[in-house]
């Protein structure tokens, strides 16, 4: 999956190697903390660090011996550098799709599990899901919805913690897709009935009370509303197919 962020490996001595070690590492973290800010200046310098960076964590996570790299990245809390550049004003829209792309990619491949509760805690990922992106630009909505549901792929009782509060009853990733559903992009609707589905299929009570909650007067009416629509569609499309006749008639009806 990962395959195509590879391409800065080298090969040396006949086996494929990265270019990168912990001292590279060193040098575009202190490359990523000097840029205080990002703005049109420097915003190619700031993709290609961050890219770097995602490209070297793949590379150990696929390699599974290798650890170094994400312990590295844990040590040096590079995911609240992530989140810091998010929030600094006027940043470009590039260096945003860069760091969704980073950050879907990861929760994709990560295999250990204590790599990934790291990513999941200090509430870091809740603040990027909170983040108001430009809701019109298609492209940012399109990787945002990505980034939420890769979250989504890897919840089940014992994730369900890092992203639902129980005390403050506050759930985000859920609260925040849901506001898409009736979204005009089929994709986007797509990914949040994927996003809420995985949601309903994680086994915490106090969550499912929560959602309950939530949702009968909003997401669950909406949705209702919805298959009436279909249903409502279906019937109509049915009925025309019926009064001209034939089978390929009815196909193309209930198709429109």
């Amino acid at each position: 999956m990962a395959g195509h962020f590879f391409g800065l490996f080298s090969s040396v001595g006949g086996a494929s190697k990265p270019a990168y070690s912990l001292d590279h590492l060193q040098a575009l973290h202190n490359r990523l903390q000097s840029m205080k800010d990002t703005d049109e200046q420097n915003r190619d310098s700031m993709v290609e660090v961050i890219r770097q960076i995602t490209e070297a964590l793949l590379w150990g996570e696929q390699n599974g011996h290798d650890d170094n790299f994400f312990d590295f990245f844990c040590e040096k809390s590079i995911l609240a550098d992530f989140v810091r550049v998010l929030g600094l004003p006027k940043v470009p829209k590039t260096v945003k799709v860069q760091l969704l792309q980073t950050l879907s990619m990861l929760i994709q491949n990560i295999r250990r599990d204590t790599s990934l509760y790291y990513l999941f805690s200090n509430n870091y990922v809740n603040q990027l899901i909170a983040t108001q992106f430009d809701w019109t630009d298609e492209e940012i909505l399109g990787y945002y919805i990505s980034f939420l549901k890769s979250l989504a792929l890897r919840l089940n009782k014992e994730t369900i913690k890092f992203f639902f509060n129980e005390h403050s009853q506050q759930f985000p990733l859920y609260t925040e897709a849901v506001r898409f559903f009736g979204h005009h992009d089929q994709m986007v609707r797509t990914s949040v009935r994927t996003l809420t589905l995985q949601v309903y299929s994680v086994e915490d009570l106090a969550m499912r009370k929560f959602v309950l909650a939530h949702s009968k007067h909003a997401y669950f009416e909406h949705l209702a509303n919805h298959l009436r629509g279909l249903w409502a569609k279906l019937d109509a499309a049915s009925l025309r197919a019926a009064s001209s006749g034939g089978e390929q008639v009815a196909v193309a009806a209930v198709q429109e």
